[in-house]
């Protein structure tokens, strides 16, 4: 079995230089140097956006590949209204996490069985809008990111 690879405890890596990128491959090396590269390529994925970033990545040896990656310039109009769209709902994510907070808050305060008992019910439900939140609180930063990157840093 291991020299078919069919282990299933030992899957099989495969491994591409990185100027091949976007061909598919779990792992890939810097063509230069040999370092993984692997965390800062970005492969296109159907009903995913692209990740906003940029556009090529500099190897600490100095070869540069494509990242896969756009910034907020290169975006369609579409596009873009997409990314902001989101934005609304990071405030009302925030609402809902305060609202449940502040119940949970006068319920324990004010020793309301009803209110602490519907607390503890809506506890998973308001731990996933926090963590939603959470991941979600992350664009208006990453827009900034790249308009900084590329209308205050740009070299060129």
């Amino acid at each position: 079995m291991q020299l078919l690879n069919l282990d299933p405890e030992q899957p099989l890596v495969i491994k591409r230089p990185a100027s091949k990128f976007p061909e598919a491959a779990d792992v890939y090396v810097c063509d230069k140097c040999g370092r993984d590269i692997t965390v800062h390529l970005y492969r296109g994925r159907a009903h995913v956006r692209q990740p906003l970033g940029p556009v090529r990545y500099v190897c600490r040896c100095g070869q540069d590949y494509l990242s896969g990656a756009t910034e907020w310039d290169y975006l369609s109009d579409w596009e873009k209204r997409q990314w902001l769209g989101d934005i609304p709902l990071i405030f009302i994510l925030f609402v809902v996490v305060a609202a449940y907070g502040t119940a949970a808050y006068f319920g324990v305060m004010h020793r309301s069985l009803i209110t602490i008992l519907l607390s503890i019910a809506g506890t998973p439900f308001a731990l996933v809008f926090l963590w939603l939140f959470i991941l979600m609180s992350a664009i208006p930063f990453q827009i900034a990111a790249s308009l900084l990157r590329t209308r205050v840093f740009h070299r060129g």
